[in-house]
């Protein structure tokens, strides 16, 4: 078996062994619904993810914007499935949540990883793959 098969099939095996559900990441897409209040929602979604940020287990997140202004998309990874479940229970996650109720539809999804990719340093050896 080369080298490309075997990726693949760990690749394969690695997709039945994690459930979404047990994702540490956590991918939320909202349908902007009010144009002239989206400024009011992105400034809550930031303040939300700088609380977010000071949690344990924060690892990163990232806010997205489509182009056309009528999507907005965070991520948000955490350390581990555990760290995820205790960031959705915060005060702070839920108030400004609820605070978009009419301004965005969420639509939040736990996904599962299927391939991680990861630069290669010169300088310390770092694999592609995890």
């Amino acid at each position: 078996m080369n080298e490309e098969q075997t990726n693949a099939r760990s690749a394969e095996q690695n997709r039945s062994l994690v459930p979404a559900a047990e994702s540490p990441v956590l991918i939320h897409i909202w349908e902007v619904l009010d144009q002239d209040r989206e400024s009011v929602a992105l400034r809550n979604l930031d303040g939300m993810l700088g609380e977010v940020a000071a949690q344990p287990g924060f690892v990163s997140a990232r806010l997205f914007e489509s182009a056309d202004r009528h999507s907005v998309a965070s991520v948000v990874e955490m350390r581990t499935v555990e760290d995820r479940q205790r960031l959705e229970q915060l005060p702070a996650v839920r108030d400004t949540l609820r605070q978009l109720d009419g301004l965005m539809n969420v639509v939040g999804k736990l996904y599962r990883e299927l391939e991680a990719y990861r630069s290669i340093s010169r300088h310390d050896g770092d694999e592609r793959r995890r």
